[in-house]
């Protein structure tokens, strides 16, 4: 199989020095790697690719266009270049300030060899962190878990699986998951043309955050099945540990602690997902912990965070592209929704 790898950098200079080692250490060696810069203003991102491999930057974006419209990129630019056997081309989506374990590439793609069945394999993925936010001093490379596949709630809210939680081989014969998360995946790039809407693997209106949730439901209502493969080891820089199975309570609060942006998008994102994905059975079965957990992170939004309001404010200018997206995704969908009720926890 030919690995196309898709790597989107923004500002990302002090991570590129382990990911690219850790590309070029790989023990599988049929892949390209494709970069695109979504209008770094660091003044080092651009010029460290540029002094250490130049030809794995394919594109080079004016501004941010969000991590969506830059994988959306990649994987066109993947599809229009290969000209081998398309039943024997996967994608990688991994973000830049990831970690790959030498013998990664080569178990997930041994996995999909083994398993026709399948079209998503997802590693296991570590934390990564720092406490002074410096990686060359003091960065340490966790056994605790950032995800293991895709996890789904009561509430239709889909988290990783497994995240925050101490690595004790809990997951390992758990191999079917809901859905790759977007930290890194392999993709078969014949599901991908399969699923996309509009040319689009991430839906382009969200930007960023929550992407990669809507992308699992549709792969999954598809009738596209995710392995997971917990010999396939990556690293992922997201912090200071942080388990995901927090009460709503904890995770209210922790709302304060977040980026005002990212908090906007990606409770706006939420309601995009379950309007695209969500029907309406399944809706009024679920309706009340999406009107109490939905309903809380909506008004919280609206009386304490100026950012969440201004974005909520502006979302009903989607709501007609959500609409037409809907009707593509449930025109595609193979799967009926009893059967991805299997899969709530």
């Amino acid at each position: 199989m030919h690995v196309s790898v898709n790597i989107v950098t923004w500002n990302d200079r002090r991570y590129l020095p382990d990911l690219f080692a850790s590309i070029r250490s790989q023990t599988y060696t049929d892949y390209t790697v494709r970069l695109l810069d979504n209008g770094s203003a660091d003044g080092e991102t651009v010029p460290y690719i540029m002094q250490n491999e130049p030809h794995w930057l394919a594109a080079r974006s004016t501004k941010n266009q969000g991590s969506t419209g830059g994988y959306n990129q990649l994987m066109r630019l993947a599809m229009d270049r290969y000209t081998g056997d398309p039943t024997k081309h996967v994608m990688v989506f991994a973000n830049s300030d990831t970690v790959w374990h030498h013998e990664m590439l080569e178990n997930l793609v041994r996995a999909l060899e083994e398993r026709p069945d399948v079209d998503a394999v997802q590693p296991k993925v570590f934390r990564a962190y720092s406490e002074r936010g410096d990686i060359d001093a003091d960065s340490v490379k966790s056994d605790i878990l950032d995800t293991t596949g895709m996890r789904v709630e009561r509430g239709w809210r889909m988290l990783d699986r497994g995240a925050g939680e101490m690595d004790q081989g809990q997951y390992d014969d758990k191999r079917d998951v809901f859905g790759p998360t977007g930290s890194v995946m392999m993709v078969r790039a014949s599901a991908l043309q399969d699923v996309a809407i509009n040319g689009e693997m991430f839906d382009s209106d969200f930007f960023s955050y929550r992407e990669d949730a809507d992308f699992a439901w549709r792969f999954r209502r598809a009738g596209h099945e995710t392995l997971f493969v917990p010999t396939a080891i990556a690293h992922h820089y997201r912090g200071l540990p942080r388990n995901e199975r927090r009460s709503w309570w904890r995770r209210f609060t922790d709302r304060r602690r977040q980026r005002p942006f990212f908090t906007a998008l990606s409770t706006r994102n939420q309601l995009f997902v379950l309007l695209k994905n969500l029907t309406l059975g399944e809706a009024l079965r679920s309706a009340p912990r999406l009107l109490f957990f939905e309903g809380t992170r909506v008004l919280a939004g609206i009386f304490f965070e100026p950012e969440t309001r201004r974005v909520l404010w502006r979302a009903p200018l989607l709501l007609p592209a959500m609409l037409r997206k809907r009707a593509l995704v449930r025109r595609n969908a193979r799967v009926p929704m009893r059967e991805l009720r299997a899969y709530l926890e």
